[in-house]
């Protein structure tokens, strides 16, 4: 459901026009590639110089004597997607509690106004909320190019330096503070690194990129573990199915006083299969706890890459990353391949066998070397044989995957220069690395 939400509302985003704040309402195409509602280019017409339209986009000029042409295809979307989201809007509405409804009034508009009186966009230059008429000049004049736009804020303090009252534009990594002008020039962060909160936010996303490659990669494993321990469990329902038809065909052919024995041989295969399935469902159990754990890790970095609002993006960053990379040190359960021992089951059998008569016991013993050694004992050197290329094989594998996890240090290394257990990892230390 959460999921969902977001992709509506990233949906929204893109289905919105950049002029009037809503959703596009006849969306017209301008030569530049951007859409905007037909009345909202007529009123940039009305307001355009010497007969020239300027994108509020990309501060492109056109002109306006040339004819616009309708997107159809993304007017289609924006209707559809007008018709599905009113009932959830009003769904919505009714289930928000009252705290998240909490309104921005607009700075320009009166208290009482009616009309307007929403703030939809806070201007951090400004320091001012204005509504979908007043932040207009924000929007289309170049005088206000510069100013960054931000979601409606109730409390300026909240982005201003509590000692000079002076917005907050710029992060110093090594404290990982917020500072202002005022801040930087006073000098109290002299020798530090300082930087934009929008290149902040760049940097600290790449490093975000590298950990999400990261869990990537050990999902893929993750993945690659489970498909294992679930062909080990096929093979062992394989084996089951054929011992409990060789157990049918051996109960046919004999007479009625073999049932006990045969009542004793199910019951030691059941002992033996659930001690084998016992292995395996753990094993399991422990794989799906490394699979919820980096699919945590992986939905939490996608929700950070997502966030567009700096000081916000900063703040969770802060918050929850230490948690994060805790959760990624923890490294992953690689299971023993579990060999099929038949050796104590043969023994089981073989101690009940004795009791049974003697006219019995040759036939006995065909079904549990039938059982046990479905090779024969014919084929106890092609087993040794075997058993000799599996060890080989698994020497192999060990010097494969010690290969794979001196690579993986080695590209790690080379991409963030920090211990395994450093909790106060920076842009900047990466950049050094990337140096080195």
């Amino acid at each position: 459901m959460a999921s969902s939400t977001g992709d509506s509302s990233v949906l929204e985003e893109e289905l919105t026009c950049p002029v009037c704040l809503d959703l596009y309402r006849d969306p017209h195409l301008l030569p530049c590639g951007h859409n905007f509602c037909l009345q909202c280019l007529r009123r940039l017409k009305g307001r355009s110089e010497r007969g020239r339209l300027r994108c509020p986009e990309c501060r492109q000029t056109h002109r306006c004597a040339a004819a616009w042409q309708k997107n159809f295809k993304l007017a289609n979307i924006t209707d559809g997607f007008r018709r599905r989201s009113q009932p959830e809007r009003s769904t919505q509405s009714r289930s928000e509690p009252e705290h998240s409804r909490t309104e921005v009034q607009c700075d320009y508009c009166p208290a009482e106004g009616a009309d307007g009186g929403k703030a939809v966009k806070t201007c951090l230059k400004c320091e001012v909320s204005m509504c979908p008429t007043h932040v207009r000049p924000h929007l289309e004049l170049p005088a206000f190019r510069e100013h960054p736009l931000v979601e409606p804020l109730a409390d300026m303090s909240m982005r201003k330096c509590s000692d000079h009252d002076e917005m907050l534009r710029y992060y110093c990594v090594d404290e990982r503070l917020f500072l202002c002008n005022a801040c930087t020039i006073e000098g109290t962060h002299s020798g530090h690194t300082i930087k934009t909160l929008k290149n902040a936010m760049k940097d600290l996303k790449a490093f975000l990129d590298i950990q999400q490659h990261k869990t990537s990669r050990k999902l893929l494993k993750v993945e690659r573990n489970k498909q294992e321990q679930t062909e080990i469990e096929r093979h062992a329902k394989v084996y089951r199915d054929d011992t409990d038809q060789h157990l049918e065909a051996f109960r046919e052919s004999s007479v009625a006083h073999l049932d006990g024995f045969l009542s004793s041989l199910r019951d030691s295969m059941s002992s033996y299969d659930a001690e084998q399935s016992l292995g395996v469902q753990q094993n399991l159990s422990r794989i799906s706890q490394d699979q919820s754990r980096l699919q945590e890790v992986r939905s939490g970095f996608q929700r950070l890459q997502q966030q567009s609002d700096a000081f916000q993006f900063i703040k969770d960053y802060n918050s929850s990353m230490k948690r994060y990379r805790r959760l990624l040190r923890k490294p992953l359960f690689f299971p023993d391949e579990p060999a099929v021992d038949t050796e104590p089951l043969y023994e089981t059998m073989e101690g009940k066998m004795e009791e049974f008569m003697a006219e019995l016991r040759q036939s006995t013993s065909t079904l549990l070397n039938t059982v046990c050694e479905f090779e024969g004992a014919d084929g106890e050197e092609e087993d040794e044989n075997e058993d000799e290329e599996s060890f080989d094989e698994d020497e192999d594998d060990e010097d494969d995957s010690e290969e794979e996890m001196r690579s993986e240090e080695e590209e790690e290394e080379g991409q963030i220069l920090t211990a395994s257990d450093d909790e106060d990892y920076t842009p900047e230390e990466e950049e050094e690395e990337d140096e080195d």
